[in-house]
């Protein structure tokens, strides 16, 4: 994964990340502002949609990329050489537990619906 996010590959993958998040946050806002939810079974359903899961999926995978390309390069910049390596670890281990989890929970609310 490494050799994907470097140099111009890394640059064009956070631009491209960007413009999804750009798009998708103020799509899914106006989604889910138009949908009539009284209790909590209506939002289920309506969070269970085909479209809205698998685009939410796309957004949390693109959220960790983008994640750890900007951070990956702050710290490349700013880090005396010994630290980076532990400090990449940290970050790359973080956003793994982090996009884990978020997809537990996005599949935990398509298995409740």
């Amino acid at each position: 994964m490494s050799r994907l996010l470097t140099g111009l590959k890394a640059h064009l993958w956070q631009r491209l990340s960007a413009l999804w998040l750009l798009v998708y946050f103020p799509l899914a806002g106006l989604y889910l502002a138009n949908q009539t939810i009284t209790h909590h079974a209506q939002l289920m359903i309506v969070l269970a949609q085909p479209l809205f899961w698998v685009t939410t999926l796309i957004t949390l995978g693109l959220i960790a990329v983008h994640a750890w390309v900007g951070v990956r390069d702050i710290l490349l910049d700013y880090l005396p050489r010994p630290r980076v390596g532990a400090a990449l670890l940290a970050l790359g281990t973080g956003l793994g537990v982090w996009l884990g989890f978020a997809i537990y929970t996005a599949w935990s609310v398509l298995v409740q619906a």
